[in-house]
């Protein structure tokens, strides 16, 4: 007997996803049929468009973000996110670098770091094209040069003659890597420290509050405000100052138990396969009764004029 097939379609996703080959397609084939179609049965959908409240009504909508936008359930199914939310089995927590291919496996290992620490010769990096986010960034990259020379990577602040093209690569010369995130929100924690310890760096790290549910903070310094500024700094010259405290911390495993990248992807592959084992009709979650079509209406008739008046932006700046 064949693989039952679902029809499924991607909305609001970046510009690259490849409907045919991706981690949501990929996890379907394993128990499905799954088959790209305009009249969907199951559509996943992300935060770059508006255009999931077209479709039908009867279609079972399956949100992911990866920015740190919370899900609104009254017009969702199921969502996978950042958030630190329990909501039966409607939720998951799936942040973006789980999808990354290569970046979270050499994170767990450090770059190779945990078995052979090694002393590079640079002392920090920072890669930063973002001039938008908080300040503090801008402000400990000032403070923490004026200690130590920090090579700065990226298209803001750059003093290393023009921006990286790896910067992974980049960091591994270093021992110590800036990974500031743009906001501070609990649960919304990007690649930037991933890519830290795949490059086998101590991370810096600020954003995240929560960072420690999922991060050993024994393997990088947090910074937790702007009033932790002068003693993060004090704390990161007294680790690259002491031989023996720096190769401990590179021996520190990245991961809190039950928090690696195979773990979280196992769990977000169980998650997606459950709604599609059920009958179609029982994998409904959202009210799509009176209330719940008139909240969908309003946001509908927002939504499309809104896309209406970005297209007509987008001529005129052409």
């Amino acid at each position: 007997m064949g693989k039952r097939q679902v029809k499924v379609d991607f909305s609001g996703f970046w510009k690259d996803l490849d409907k045919e080959d991706n981690f949501f397609i990929n996890t379907l084939r394993r128990e499905f049929d799954p088959v790209i179609s305009e009249k969907p049965d199951y559509l996943f959908f992300s935060l770059f468009t508006d255009e999931y409240l077209n479709y039908n009504n009867d279609v079972i909508r399956i949100f992911y973000t990866g920015e740190s936008q919370i899900p609104d359930f009254n017009l969702t199914d199921y969502a996978l996110g950042f958030d630190w939310i329990d909501f039966g089995d409607r939720y998951l927590r799936f942040p973006l670098y789980n999808l990354y291919k290569v970046i979270p496996q050499l994170a767990v290992s450090r770059g190779g770091m945990i078995e052979k620490p090694e002393r590079r010769d640079r002392f920090c990096s920072f890669v930063c094209s973002n001039s938008k986010g908080d300040p503090i960034r801008i402000e400990f990259f000032k403070r923490l040069s004026e200690r130590r020379s920090v090579d700065s990577g990226g298209k803001f602040c750059n003093n290393v003659g023009g921006p990286v093209r790896d910067k992974v690569s980049f960091e591994k010369e270093h021992r110590f890597s800036m990974c500031f995130e743009n906001s501070a929100y609990p649960g919304y924690t990007t690649e930037k420290i991933l890519e830290a310890f795949a490059a086998g760096t101590i991370p810096i790290y600020w954003g995240d509050p929560e960072i420690g549910r999922v991060f050993n903070e024994k393997a990088f310094v947090l910074v937790r405000s702007d009033e932790d500024m002068k003693k993060a700094i004090d704390r990161i010259i007294a680790i690259d100052d002491d031989p023996v405290l720096f190769e401990a911390m590179l021996k520190e495993e990245p991961f809190i138990q039950g928090n690696y990248p195979d773990d979280q992807t196992k769990a977000a592959e169980e998650f997606i396969l459950n709604i599609f084992r059920q009958p179609k009709e029982a994998a409904f979650r959202r009210n799509r009764t009176f209330r719940g079509k008139n909240y969908e209406l309003f946001f509908k008739r927002y939504c499309n004029i809104n896309m209406k008046l970005r297209k007509i932006k987008h001529v005129f700046d052409k």
